[in-house]
């Protein structure tokens, strides 16, 4: 209870955000074309608890992303934590019911999960997430399905072009295992992260990284970041010298020919987006155990990603006995609403709808019954509700960004006419024939 005469200062926590108007209708137009798309693609909807047991986020021994879970004890003393992301939580309801689900499944799920990661841009401590996933199959088919579908997603759902980036968890670690041949394989999480950082930070910094690395010689880090920055005649990593690289590693080399058909095949279905390749992706998260692939928005790199995922063969096993693989790719909601929010700041000159104000009290009737014909023909009328100053409405229309004012006074009541201003010209006409209002602001949404 709050004392008399005190009040509690308004204000969010750090990394987190208020959606309102017509960021919150743009945020559930996204969520709602996935959800809708991903259903006529065959993907069922699910929903999981945003409380789960950390240690079924986490696993036993913990992972590197448990430094930005939000986990505490609850009422019942329980150790819990808010999901950090929508792949872990499925992998525990399949884990569940596997008894009850058909084999290979398609699922969709749209959530909140929260990280207490240092906010930035298109970045927060609670966001949105829109995944899809499909588990029990482990083919080149399945990868296709799940990439070329987020691919589509994409291209329905981000106002600019995409770029989808692959990268391969096996055939990095086979090439790191090869290269550097004397490091404890305990270190591998270490190099991933350097790794993680091309294009972030300079190569000669790379290098001195990864020679800091127990077990690493100077010169397997430069064979190293020479091997993954080399590139083909199409801008990809050089798979081929890739491959001859690590010829003594078998898994990896059939990693090589799976992936390179896999590439070859989604550049033969039409897309939205375009795609790349780049070994040098690694994904930040540990239980990714195969193709990886991250999506950036070819106008604004620095957003980050605006989608991701990868395969997870081997995460549905940490809560059942049954191997079970699965593949997954998560699409940003506020990534997504962050390039929606600069395409408007490239066009906040551009004014829509109209203000109707009756300044003159008969007049009101008359307003209402205008706006509603306006409406009818396809244009947004908001009808002002206040009795302040014209002046003031005025103003108010401005910061609302409304492309016309009509104004309803005595004058014009009188000789039943409007005076019309269009905000974005400044053009001003009096004593207009609501009749001829059509001619003014056309179909003006």
């Amino acid at each position: 209870m709050v004392e008399k005469g005190k009040t509690t200062l308004p204000g969010k926590l750090k990394g987190f955000r208020d959606y309102y108007d017509k960021h919150a209708e743009k945020r559930r137009w996204i969520t709602d074309q996935v959800l809708n798309h991903a259903k006529m693609a065959g993907y069922h909807s699910l929903s999981t608890p945003s409380l789960e047991k950390s240690d079924v986020l986490l696993g036993p021994g913990g992972q590197e992303i448990e430094k930005e879970v939000y986990r505490f004890k609850d009422h019942g003393n329980r150790d819990v934590a808010l999901r950090f992301d929508l792949t872990v939580p499925f992998a525990r309801f399949v884990a569940e019911n596997l008894g009850q689900l058909p084999l290979p499944l398609k699922k969709v799920q749209v959530g909140e999960v929260w990280r207490g990661e240092k906010p930035q841009k298109g970045r927060y401590r609670e966001f949105c997430q829109a995944d899809v996933d499909l588990v029990g199959e482990d083919s080149l088919l399945a990868d296709i399905d799940i990439i070329s579908l987020l691919g589509n997603l994409l291209g329905i759902v981000v106002p600019q072009p995409v770029t989808i980036t692959l990268g391969h968890r096996t055939i990095l670690s086979g090439l790191i295992s090869t290269l550097f041949s004397q490091m404890d394989r305990s270190h591998e999480n270490t190099v991933l992260t350097i790794l993680d950082k091309m294009g972030k930070i300079p190569l000669d910094k790379m290098n001195e990284l990864l020679q800091n690395v127990p077990g690493v010689e100077t010169s397997s880090a430069s064979d190293l970041l020479h091997l993954l920055t080399k590139v083909d005649e199409k801008g990809d990593s050089h798979l081929d010298e890739i491959q001859q690289a690590v010829a003594t590693n078998t898994k990896a080399t059939d990693e090589i020919t799976r992936f390179k058909e896999t590439i070859e095949l989604l550049r033969e279905i039409e897309s939205p987006v375009r795609y790349r390749v780049n070994m040098s992706i690694a994904r930040g998260l540990g239980y990714y155990t195969g193709i990886v692939f991250e999506s950036i928005v070819d106008d604004l790199p620095n957003l980050g990603s605006v989608s991701s995922g990868g395969r997870y063969n081997q995460l549905i096993s940490r809560f059942s006995p049954q191997n079970i693989p699965g593949i997954g790719g998560s699409i940003g909601v506020d990534r997504v609403l962050s390039v929606w929010e600069e395409k408007e700041k490239e066009a906040e000159n551009h004014r829509k709808g109209v203000f109707l104000i009756p300044v003159h009290q008969p007049a009101r009737a008359f307003a209402y019954s205008l706006g509603q014909k306006l409406r009818e023909n396809g244009t947004t009328v908001d009808l002002s509700v206040s009795d302040r100053k014209l002046a003031n409405q005025f103003k108010y229309a401005d910061r609302c960004c409304f492309r016309f004012v009509i104004v309803i006074g005595e004058d014009e009541w009188k000789d039943r006419v409007v005076s019309v201003k269009d905000l974005q010209t400044g053009k001003q006409n009096s004593k207009v024939n609501p009749d001829q209002l059509a001619n003014i602001i056309g179909m003006e949404p």
